[in-house]
């Protein structure tokens, strides 16, 4: 005879949180991402830009976005699309623009995996 309940709760009974629960499947990205930038705000940044050459990308915005990469368990392709399609993220990791994905590989390649 199979059991109906599990250890001591009553499991037909037990009550869900519902509307929570679907508010958190809303807004997961961006509950993830503002935890992540208080993270990498909190502490100093990762590494300090050059002099010369092309203006690089925030660095702590870029390790956001390579955290948000690892969450999120893409590539390097497609984080760089998700940024060009999604401008509210974008703007949420604190990036201007999308880096395209060669910049992206060669940053966490130079400096490390997060």
């Amino acid at each position: 005879m199979p059991r109906e309940t599990r250890g001591d709760r009553d499991w037909r009974k037990y009550e869900r949180d519902w509307r929570g629960y679907e508010r958190y499947r809303r807004d997961e990205v961006n509950l993830f991402l503002s935890k992540a930038k208080s993270l990498v705000q909190s502490n100093p940044a990762p590494w300090t830009p050059q002099k010369r050459g092309q203006p690089p990308y925030p660095p702590k915005a870029m390790v956001t976005l390579l955290l948000l990469k690892t969450w999120l368990g893409i590539d390097y392709r497609s984080i760089s699309v998700y940024l060009r399609v999604f401008r509210e993220q974008r703007a949420r990791v604190g990036l201007e623009s999308a880096p395209s994905h060669t910049t992206i590989r060669n940053m966490e390649a130079k400096h490390g995996e997060t």
